[in-house]
C-alpha cells in the first residue's frame, strides 16, 4: 500500500500529531503524543482494534512516503523516528515483515 503525506506546514510536534491523526484517521481520544502514535500505527494491521482506517493486510506493508520532511527539528524527528522504530520492531518480535517502510522526500 502506498501513501503521501505533506508535512508543508508541520514545524512542531502538536502539528506534527494534528496531521499523522488526520490522515490515518486516528479514532477522537488519539493522546497526541509517541505512546499514542506507537499504538494507533502499531495496530494497523489490526483494523478490528479500531485505531486507525488506513490499515494494510498480515503480509502488505505500508509505503509511506513523507514530503517535506522538518529535517531541522530535531525533537519531531526524534519522535517520528522512534514511533517507526519501535512500530516494525513490534512487528519483528511477531515474526511479520516491518510494518511501514519510510520515504522521506
Amino acid at each position: 500500500m502506498e501513501m503521501v503525506i505533506d508535512f508543508k506546514d508541520v514545524d512542531t510536534v502538536d502539528k506534527m500529531h494534528k496531521e499523522l491523526k488526520q490522515a490515518f484517521g486516528f479514532p477522537d481520544f488519539y493522546g497526541a503524543n509517541i505512546h499514542a502514535l506507537i499504538d494507533c500505527l502499531g495496530d494497523i494491521r489490526h483494523p478490528e482494534y479500531g485505531m486507525s482506517e488506513v490499515t494494510i493486510g498480515e503480509n502488505e506493508v505500508l509505503n509511506l512516503t513523507i514530503k517535506n520532511f522538518p529535517y531541522e527539528n530535531d525533537i519531531i524527528i526524534n519522535i517520528f523516528f522512534l514511533a517507526i522504530k519501535y512500530v516494525n520492531a513490534k512487528s519483528i518480535r511477531n515474526e511479520e515483515s516491518p510494518s511501514i517502510h519510510l520515504i522521506l522526500v
